[in-house]
């Protein structure tokens, strides 16, 4: 049976895909590449425990409320470029009533208090909060139960950051094989090996 040119063309493509366990849909979103053959949608992808952002991470989809003290790495990619940042939070006093912002990724940090918090950004002037703040470039933002600064309800921090290479010498647990009697025996050792890695590095 022959098949025309464009019946074979198909069907490859069917094979690749299958071969590689990726799905195509109609109007799928763009997507781009990132660290290597790794290929992911534009959006945001953050961790809470430290690890540096990857495209394995939790993905943004909806506000983070900062109701405890955190430390947020994020990746931002758009469009092929890729951006870094890390965010602190931090609660101050002992206070009732407390009230927690939202952290919202719109491509930068933007930060949502509730109605009738004050806020300062830097040394600025205390304001009450009427709109969301953007945390652009390097951003110290506290904010407060009133107008003075003697109910400081927290501190949010945000930090620009690019992806370094490092390296560390790491003790592995590895078998050492010998020849005794005819027989191959083995018996555990350790020895050390260099480790590549990458972190974020505040800019």
């Amino acid at each position: 049976m022959k098949m025309n040119a464009g019946v074979v063309m198909v069907l490859f493509a069917v094979a690749v895909l299958a071969g590689t366990g990726c799905a195509v849909a109609a109007n799928a979103p763009l997507k781009v590449a990132v660290a290597g053959n790794t290929t992911i949608e534009d959006g945001v992808y953050y961790t809470i425990n430290g690890a540096m952002p990857t495209v394995k991470s939790t993905k943004y989809t909806s506000p983070i409320v900062l109701n405890r003290t955190l430390n947020i790495k994020y990746m931002v990619i758009k469009n092929g470029t890729v951006k870094y940042g890390i965010i602190n939070h931090a609660l101050t006093g002992n206070i009732t009533n407390r009230t927690y912002p939202k952290l919202i990724f719109n491509q930068t940090p933007i930060i949502e208090l509730e109605n009738g918090t004050y806020y300062q950004i830097g040394n600025g002037n205390i304001t009450l909060y009427n709109g969301t703040i953007a945390l652009t470039g390097n951003t110290i933002l506290k904010y407060f139960k009133n107008s003075t600064n003697t109910t400081m309800m927290g501190i949010i921090k945000n930090t620009p950051a690019i992806a370094v290479k490092k390296a560390k010498w790491i003790k592995v647990k590895v078998k050492k094989w010998y020849r005794r009697g005819g027989k191959w025996r083995y018996y555990w050792t350790y020895r050390w090996v260099k480790r590549i890695y990458r972190e974020l590095q505040p800019i």
